[in-house]
């Protein structure tokens, strides 16, 4: 089984950094993080233990990344019930 790991450069290394610190999404820090130490050579096996995710998490992780960027770390938009009260209506 080949090891994986992601190669950054310094432009992503400090985009990185700054989600992994901002980010109000605990899953983004965490997805920002795996990518930073995967730069520093750790292995897929290992940063699922760590984050407490599957392997296979982690390669989609890596895999959004390297297809769409910061993009790729962020969650998708959920479905769900359509709210009730406009934005508006829930001030009042």
């Amino acid at each position: 089984m080949s090891k994986r790991y992601i190669k950054l450069k310094e432009a992503e290394i400090a985009l990185l950094e700054g989600l992994k610190k901002g980010s109000t999404s605990e899953r983004v820090r965490h997805r920002a993080q795996a990518l930073l130490l995967s730069d520093k050579g750790f292995d897929i096996a290992t940063l699922s233990n760590i984050f407490g995710v599957y392997r296979d998490t982690i390669s989609v992780w890596f895999s959004n990344w390297e297809r769409a960027g910061e993009e790729g770390l962020l969650d998708k938009a959920k479905s769900g019930r359509p709210r009730k009260f406009s934005a508006e209506e829930e001030k009042k």
